[in-house]
């Protein structure tokens, strides 16, 4: 039987060279990579059976755009977290336009409200446009976008109603957060971070969302290069996700001091790009 007390972190770490053992680890390891692959929305699992590298992207606000062009390439997928950075670059450069882009919604709190979805700080907009360009995943946290009305925000004044910001979801859009093709359902509590060191004093301490999605796409990674039958697996860059403590956006029920010392020894194939 296979021993399912097994986690990611062990599944990552190197092969033992106890022949007896090698293939229960495999096993293990297939398994825990093609369930991290299943998590993912299956138009994104088709794009990513078809691209190179992986690219997620932090809400930094000292990343710029001269740097993301730099970056990217023609055989890139997008990773992008919450009310995400620089909108119009993903929407109208060139390049970005027409990669293939996984979107990361999380709840705030118990509000019921989603970062970068209505009624606040949203990029309806830009959402709806990326999708007619290129393939549009997105991942929500814990529960199914639910479609909150401006009432039910704690703060509905705090931000303008402009072009970019708006309070209701275009019919395209909802269609495409109920299709099970472009979206899915990812839980804190996913087996790729069974060994998260949470804090029992803090309401809702979890992962954060770029260490959630790294985790998840280090193990679905694996799973691709089987897809692949590639020697190399998928390449993962991470941009903006620092060391260092110099933004006020990190939130102390995230276990910051764990995640920087995982992300520290990330494995092969894995380019933590840090700004600063």
């Amino acid at each position: 039987m296979l021993n399912t007390s097994l986690n990611m972190p062990d599944l990552l770490s190197d092969k033992s060279t106890n022949n007896d053992n090698s293939a229960c680890f495999d096993l293990a390891i297939h398994s825990e990579a093609a369930n991290a692959f299943n998590s993912l929305p299956p138009i994104i699992q088709d794009a990513l059976a078809q691209q190179k590298r992986i690219v997620c992207i932090a809400n930094n606000p000292s990343i710029d755009r001269s740097s993301l062009e730099v970056l990217l390439q023609p055989t890139d997928m997008l990773v992008l977290f919450n009310d995400f950075i620089h909108a119009d670059f993903f929407v109208n450069h060139p390049l970005a336009r027409v990669l293939p882009k996984l979107l990361f919604f999380r709840q705030m709190g118990d509000s019921k409200l989603h970062f970068g979805l209505p009624p606040r700080s949203n990029k309806v907009a830009a959402i709806n446009e990326m999708a007619k360009h290129a393939p549009l995943g997105v991942l929500s946290s814990n529960v199914h976008y639910q479609f909150p009305l401006p009432d039910e925000d704690p703060s509905p004044y705090d931000d303008p109603v402009t072009a970019s910001r708006i309070l209701t979801i275009p019919e395209a859009l909802k269609y495409l957060l109920n299709s099970d093709e472009h979206c899915r359902v990812l839980s804190e509590q996913h087996p790729v971070v069974a060994d998260y060191p949470h804090f029992s004093d803090i309401h809702s301490s979890a992962p954060s969302s770029g260490f959630l999605l790294y985790r998840l796409l280090l193990a679905a990674r694996m799973h691709v290069q089987q897809l692949q039958d590639s020697a190399m697996p998928l390449q993962i860059v991470m941009i903006g996700f620092n060391d260092e403590d110099k933004t006020e956006h990190f939130w102390q029920g995230h276990n910051w001091k764990f995640e920087r010392q995982e992300m520290a020894k990330a494995p092969y194939g894995v380019d933590v790009i840090r700004q600063y």
